[in-house]
């Protein structure tokens, strides 16, 4: 294996394949995508609240505990001030060092608040009314009136941007990381590109490589762009990042599959169609939380979004997911394996 050659054939289909319309929609639609649902129905789930700490405030703690509101921790007051103000937060607190304290003692403290102005009223008046509760309670006074928050109706209540977010993950892991291969390695053979490279030193590994490469990167940089519009990375990044890799790896080697068994780009179109509800299906049944979930593990693509939908918006860590990805690394190795047995029928790469 020569990486400089692999190296060249990478850059050369990033260059010529950027005037493919699938290498287009690859990028555009899960953008897209993304901005509509955010737009339709990303006002519609619960309110976001921002809060910097600059003590140890048991008020974040008990905040945290609500279910009808989003909590996200910053560390600094320029943070918490910069989404506050593009519409990443409803509203955004600053507690001083000492604020438990000074409520104990009966002082009244200084509490900075930042608020969007485009939010819903409606979501400021939830913030604003369990601020003022939270707040009361904290201090060890008597409220002359007591609430309590009741959720009727017996449907979850899950907002539809969270419920639409695994759809737009999927899109984007697979577009990039198994629609791009496939499409290079079958316009290669159509062309008969793949003929005049394999006379060359390049090997059969080294072409496939490329392209798997070429469809990985499109599929991490695209699930990275994705998780930042939806401010979706969570209290893990690197989990998250990890985690989109070794998507991109499953939906890359399924990919260079399809490849090298299509021979046009019609079949290959039709061989997609056909597969499509088996990859979207897990992702579709996260819109209605009441099915059973061990319906959605029935799919194979559900290991590679179901990790990343538990950390991003779940906030799960190594030991909620670790059976998930391992799973995920057993696919992605049975994938790889069979890739290398179809490699070695040479003719599948020039027919």
């Amino acid at each position: 294996m020569n990486l400089k050659r692999i190296a060249v054939m990478v850059s050369k289909a990033f260059r010529y394949s950027s005037k493919n319309i699938l290498f287009f929609l690859a990028i555009i639609v899960p953008v897209v995508l993304s901005l509509v649902i955010s737009l339709l129905v990303g006002t519609a789930g619960r309110p976001r609240l921002g809060i910097v700490d600059l003590g140890d405030s048991r008020l974040v703690e008990n905040l945290s505990a609500l279910d009808f509101i989003r909590i996200r921790e910053y560390q600094t007051r320029d943070a918490l001030y910069q989404d506050v103000s593009i519409g990443a937060l409803d509203m955004g607190i600053v507690l001083p060092s000492d604020f438990d304290a000074q409520l104990q003692r009966g002082v009244t403290p200084g509490l900075d608040l930042y608020t969007w102005g485009e939010s819903l009223l409606s979501d400021r008046t939830i913030l604003g009314g369990t601020l003022v509760r939270q707040v009361i309670r904290l201090s060890g006074t008597d409220s002359p009136v007591e609430t309590e928050t009741i959720l009727l109706g017996d449907a979850p209540s899950l907002p539809w941007d969270v419920r639409l977010f695994p759809i737009v993950m999927v899109a984007t892991i697979v577009l990039g990381g198994l629609m791009v291969p496939a499409t290079l390695i079958v316009e290669e053979k159509q062309k008969r590109t793949m003929q005049a490279l394999l006379i060359t030193p390049v090997t059969p590994f080294e072409v496939i490589a490329a392209n798997g490469i070429v469809g990985a990167i499109i599929s991490i940089v695209m699930g990275v762009l994705i998780l930042s519009i939806n401010n979706a990375w969570g209290g893990s990044p690197l989990i998250l990042l990890i985690l989109l890799i070794l998507s991109s790896m499953m939906a890359t080697a399924g990919g260079l599959i399809m490849g090298l068994l299509i021979k046009d780009i019609n079949t290959l179109f039709t061989a997609i169609k056909s597969v499509g509800i088996l990859l979207y299906a897990p992702a579709i049944l996260y819109i209605f939380p009441e099915v059973p979930g061990w319906i959605r593990q029935v799919f194979p693509t559900y290991y590679m979004i179901a990790p990343i939908v538990e950390v991003s918006l779940n906030n799960a860590g190594w030991g909620d997911i670790a059976i998930d990805v391992m799973i995920m690394c057993l696919i992605i190795a049975a994938l790889l394996a069979v890739t290398g047995l179809i490699l070695k029928r040479r003719n599948l790469l020039i027919t």
